[in-house]
């Protein structure tokens, strides 16, 4: 290979087509990039990024002799890239349901529908352990809060996308922890002490190294001053990509660097000289994303740092034997022409990955319907539940359609001019016993928020949005955390509608 053939191959990069424009020929042929991130931009459907990735893939043979990676964030929830129907859960509700073996369903469906149109590369699983009721800026795109759970999970879903030979990319090493501060926006600091890491934010990608040689993990660009006193951004730290990572987690895999364009990066190094310094410090694959100005900059950067020695080409070459390892693994790009097209029209789906994000909704609920504790004495004096009136609301109509398809109710479509004593009114009107409310975000929570006590005793919350809008009961006769606004949430509502209003009297027992 020639410098500038290896040199491509450290990197991947972004661009802001959905087909290849003559500027992106141009910059292909010149800089050879071995890998692609693809976002929403690049994407309008399912057959036109199919289409987008078999031009990559032929054009990177045509001026690299290699495959590429093409990668994209499909994490599931609000970071799907993909138009995937029925829409994919979030890492939350996977973690919920505490089943290993659906997480890895979950990832393999996931990996045939990446496959199906020409990636072979998931920026996913997110193994960053997060309190869910904090104002994380991970939020619901972690699996949770307990250590063993999120390496169970995250390992488990990983499983699944290598069995679709898809690479799964872990991050963000070494773990953000519940951390506000978001890096795409700002330089952040992380002051977990080491004691802290060891039992909490290192467990999952301990877990995680134990997979072998075709993973890749993603660096965090925070500041870990317990782990290493220079105080370098993760990304750019030799003490925590390469002494952590490699050698004290004894991981074998790729690494790569989260987009050097973001603010937690480029407000400490500009981006060609974070691109150097990152593969100096351990990183295998370099990310920009945006301006082929500064991703143009960044390659001849790198050049000349090899060219002058400043780069060490051992180091190099130690690096594309890992990334090649990795690239042999993934290029399966034909499918098995006897195996089912999951296209249709212009969205994914399959019958398979629809019962496995049912079975992900069903035990969501199981699980946040478990009773806690036992409910007050007088909580237990309501009538039975049967001869309860059920009511229902919504700022969602797909909620409230779907609720009708399981029972026949008053329902009430909350707008944003409806105010608390609208709901108070409508109650009382409607003669309800009970109302199940399908919360899907802050504006809807805060029309609950202002219910009467009396009002809210009544109220069955249904969570659709992130768990910090009801991080306790307050007074409400029950909070069903379902954490995404699935498609049939109403209906598996109104089926368990029974075990849910006994549950919130102590009389639980949910019937499959």
């Amino acid at each position: 290979m020639t410098p500038e053939e290896k040199v491509g191959q450290l990197f991947i990069v972004g661009f802001p087509y959905t087909e290849i424009t003559p500027e992106l020929e141009s910059f292909m042929k010149k800089y050879k990039p071995g890998s692609f991130l693809l976002f929403k931009r690049n994407i309008t459907s399912a057959t036109q990024i199919r289409d987008l990735n078999l031009q990559l893939y032929k054009a990177s043979y045509r001026y690299s002799k290699l495959p590429p990676f093409i990668a994209i964030d499909q994490e599931g929830g609000a970071v799907s890239r993909l138009p995937i129907t029925p829409a994919p859960p979030n890492a939350l509700a996977i973690g919920q349901t505490q089943s290993p073996l659906l997480a890895e369903e979950m990832g393999h469906q996931t990996g045939l529908f990446l496959r199906e149109v020409g990636f072979n590369m998931n920026l996913a699983p997110v193994l960053d352990v997060v309190d869910p009721y904090s104002t994380s800026f991970i939020g619901v795109r972690s699996f949770g809060s307990d250590p063993e759970l999120v390496r169970d999970i995250g390992v488990a879903y990983s499983k699944g996308l290598l069995k679709a030979r898809v690479i799964p990319t872990a991050k963000h090493f070494p773990g953000t922890g519940s951390l506000n501060q978001d890096p795409h926006v700002t330089v952040v600091e992380n002051k977990t002490s080491l004691e802290t890491f060891k039992k909490r934010d290192l467990v999952p990608f301990i877990g995680y190294s134990k997979l072998g040689q075709n993973i890749a993990v993603m660096m965090s660009h925070l500041i870990y001053p317990e782990l290493d006193s220079t105080r370098e951004p993760a990304s750019f730290s030799r003490r925590i990509a390469a002494d952590l990572l490699r050698d004290d987690l004894k991981y074998q895999g790729l690494v790569m660097t989260d987009d050097l364009q973001m603010q937690g990066s480029k407000q400490v190094l500009r981006p060609e000289a974070a691109a150097l310094k990152a593969l100096k410090s351990g990183s295998d694959i370099v990310m920009l994303t945006w301006s082929f100005a500064d991703q143009g900059k960044a390659f001849d950067y790198v050049l000349k740092a090899l060219q002058d020695e400043d780069l060490s080409a051992r180091e190099v070459d130690s690096k594309l034997r890992r990334i090649l390892r990795v690239k042999a693994f993934a290029n399966v790009y034909r499918k098995d022409p006897k195996v089912p097209s999951l296209l249709s029209g212009n969205h994914l789906t399959s019958a398979d990955y629809a019962s496995v994000e049912d079975e992900v909704l069903s035990q969501n609920l199981k699980t946040s319907l478990i009773p806690r504790h036992l409910p007050p004495a007088k909580i237990q004096q309501r009538k039975p539940a049967s001869t309860e009136k059920v009511c229902a609301a919504s700022p969602s109509m797909d909620f409230l359609n779907s609720f009708s398809e399981g029972v026949a109710m008053p329902n009430l479509h909350l707008r944003n001019h409806t105010s608390s004593a609208d709901i108070i009114s409508w109650i009382k009107k409607h003669h309800c016993m009970a109302l199940f409310v399908g919360v899907t975000g802050p504006r809807t929570a805060r029309q609950i928020r202002g219910l009467t006590p009396d009002s809210k005793s009544k109220i069955i919350v249904v969570n659709l949005g992130a768990p910090r809008l009801f991080p306790r009961s307050r007074g409400y006769r029950q909070v069903i955390q379902l954490y995404f606004n699935h498609k049939d949430a109403g209906k598996k509502i109104a089926k368990f509608r029974e075990e849910i209003l006994q549950s919130s009297q102590g009389t639980f027992a949910l019937k499959d």
